[in-house]
């Protein structure tokens, strides 16, 4: 999975927004594959976003945000009658979020890029399998991972989306599962797939669906990842804080993937990263910024 010369090692797919957090605090940059390819550039892969935003102040906010970090926006659109999407308090209890749905969800297949452009991974985040046109675009993107000469990663967001409707859920991720070679989520998303399953039985429920690894992050910041058969733990270091932005364990466990590293070291490496990340949006700036 190594990209080709002149390839990338990430072509991400999916919605980019603004979190917003209770009070006048300044919004920070949101969507699940806005901030995963804002953390795989400051790991230094060679990222691009494939993704829509509003021709309006947040969206000028989102591309700014992944131009500092070099992320190539070739593919990242306006959509000049639509607002860029905006989540208020997406990390708070379920009662407190609200999201004002836009420019992201209209991603269609056909805007995705030619397969000429190849990619080590494609990386696509669950918020996108939400509504048309942007769930074809979505499953599109994973089915052709591999025409790319490369692998598909699915990020599960079911507790953002769907805690309401667990039977919902599993319907419209199955297709998805089906097509990804490794997928991501986090505990709260397991509880609303499986209910009471715990951490080993619900990466073992989802590698059942498809996927050949499937990496989870508990609340601590500990990791399970599941390679095959294979079972590995990857605790987090008890004397720091747990992780605070979701986003960073699994956008660094997939860069080492795309790179090659072990499934094991790739978790292990991705829990560090994760409880190193000061706050949430703030990915660590490249050497090279």
């Amino acid at each position: 999975m190594t990209p080709m010369n002149g390839g990338l090692d990430w072509l991400a797919v999916g919605d980019a927004a603004e979190e917003r957090a209770a009070g006048d605090s300044p919004g920070i940059l949101g969507g699940g594959a806005a901030r995963l390819v804002a953390h795989a550039a400051a790991l230094r892969a060679r990222t691009a976003l494939v993704a829509k935003v509003g021709e309006d102040d947040a969206g000028r906010r989102v591309r700014d945000a992944l131009e500092r970090l070099r992320v190539d926006l070739r593919w990242l659109r306006d959509a000049p009658d639509l607002r860029t999407t905006i989540w208020h308090q997406p990390d708070g209890e379920p009662q407190l979020r609200r999201l004002e749905r836009g420019a992201d969800l209209a991603l269609r297949l056909d805007e995705l890029p030619s397969i000429s452009v190849r990619a080590a991974l494609t990386v696509v985040s669950g918020f996108s399998l939400s509504v048309e046109p942007a769930r074809s675009a979505a499953i599109g993107a994973l089915t052709d991972a591999a025409a790319r000469a490369g692998r598909s990663a699915l990020l599960l967001e079911a507790d953002l989306l769907w805690w309401t409707n667990a039977r919902m859920a599993r319907r419209v991720l199955e297709p998805a599962l089906a097509a990804a070679d490794s997928v991501a989520l986090q505990a709260a998303d397991a509880r609303v797939l499986f209910g009471t399953a715990d951490g080993r039985q619900a990466v073992r429920l989802l590698a059942d669906l498809g996927p050949r690894l499937v990496y989870l992050a508990e609340p601590d910041g500990s990791v399970l990842v599941r390679d095959g058969r294979r079972l590995h733990t990857c605790p987090a270091d008890p004397t720091q804080d747990a992780p605070r932005d979701r986003y960073a364990g699994p956008a660094a466990f997939w860069v080492a993937v795309a790179r090659r590293t072990a499934p094991r070291t790739a978790a292990a490496d991705s829990v560090r990263y994760a409880q190193s990340v000061r706050r949430a949006g703030a990915p660590r700036q490249p050497a090279h910024a």
